[in-house]
C-alpha cells in the first residue's frame, strides 16, 4: 500500500512532526537545536513559508507552518521546504558526529490544520510539549516559540498568524489562554497519540476538529448523529489504549457503563 499523498496548496497550514532515526536523541544538545533553528530561519524565506509555532525536543520537533507558493506546478511547497531543511541538518549532523546514513525516522509527518478549534489546540499542544515530556513544569521552555510568541522577535510570524486567523493579537491571546485552562487535557492527549498512530490527514483532521471543542460537547447519551459517532470513536480509542477503566470512562462522559458497552459493540 502506497504512502498517502500530502495535501498542500498556497496558504495551507500544517502541523509537522520530525523524529530522529529510531527515535534517537539527535537534538539532545543545545548546539543541534541551535543549528536546526538556523536552518529553519534560512529556508523559510527561500521557500516563502511562514512559521507559526515550533518546539524542539531531544528526539523530535514540532512545527506549525503556512505553505507559500510552490516553485512549479509539479512541486509541493511544504515537501520542498522540509527536504531542504532535513538534508541540511543531516549533512551537518553526520559531519559533526563523524557518521553516515539516515538521521531522521523516515519522512516527516504532516497534519492539515483546517479549522480554528484545531489550530488553537495545535499551537497549545506544541507549546505544552515540554511539560508533557517532563522537561519543564510550565510553558516556559528555551527551545519553543512560546516565550516570544507575541513579540515578533522570533522566527515565528505572529502578524501573519493573526492575518491567517482574521483576528487580533489580543483575540488570539484570549483563545490560547482559554485553551490552557481547559480540563482533561491529559486524557485527550493520550487519545490523540493513539489516533495519530493509526490515522493520517483527513481521518485525523476530522476527529481532532471535534476534539478541539470542550469535552461537554461529547457528554451525555442524547447527542446528535455527528457527535454521537464521534463519542463512540473516542470511547473505543480510550478502551483500546487501555488508559481508563470502563467505570472511569462512563463517569467522564456522564453515561452508564451499559451505555459504554453498547457503544463498543457498535464501534
Amino acid at each position: 500500500m502506497g504512502r498517502p499523498l500530502r495535501i498542500d496548496f498556497e496558504g495551507a497550514c500544517h502541523h509537522i512532526v520530525v523524529k530522529g532515526i529510531n527515535n534517537s536523541h539527535i537534538f539532545r544538545s543545545d548546539e543541534a537545536k541551535r543549528v536546526y533553528y538556523e536552518i529553519l530561519e534560512k529556508y523559510k524565506d527561500k521557500h516563502d513559508v511562514y512559521i507559526f509555532a515550533y518546539c524542539m525536543m531531544d528526539n523530535h520537533i514540532h512545527l506549525m507552518i503556512l505553505s507559500g507558493k510552490a516553485k512549479s506546478d509539479a512541486a509541493i511547497c511544504i515537501s520542498d521546504f522540509m527536504h531542504d531543511v532535513q538534508c541540511a541538518f543531516a549533512k551537518w549532523y553526520n559531519k559533526r558526529f563523524k557518521r553516515s546514513g539516515p538521521v531522521f525516522n523516515s519522512r516527516f509527518k504532516s497534519f492539515n490544520c483546517l479549522s480554528l478549534p484545531y489550530f488553537i489546540y495545535c499551537i497549545d499542544y506544541i507549546h505544552r510539549n515540554p511539560m508533557k515530556h517532563g522537561k519543564t513544569n510550565s510553558y516556559y521552555y528555551e527551545y519553543s516559540s512560546y516565550v516570544k510568541f507575541f513579540t515578533g522577535e522570533d522566527i515565528n510570524d505572529i502578524d501573519k498568524c493573526c492575518d491567517f486567523l482574521a483576528m487580533s493579537k489580543a483575540q488570539l491571546r484570549e483563545q490560547l489562554s482559554a485553551r490552557q485552562k481547559l480540563q482533561n487535557l491529559p486524557i485527550i492527549d493520550q487519545l490523540i497519540e493513539k489516533i495519530k498512530a493509526q490515522h493520517e490527514n483527513e481521518t485525523l483532521e476530522h476527529m481532532l476538529n471535534s476534539l478541539a471543542f470542550k469535552l461537554e460537547d461529547l457528554r451525555g447519551a442524547r447527542l446528535n448523529g455527528y457527535f454521537k459517532g464521534l463519542q463512540r470513536k473516542v470511547i473505543y480509542a480510550l478502551v483500546q489504549a487501555k488508559r481508563m477503566p470502563i467505570k472511569a470512562i462512563s463517569m467522564l462522559f456522564e453515561v452508564s457503563t451499559s451505555y459504554i458497552y453498547k457503544q463498543l459493540k457498535q464501534a
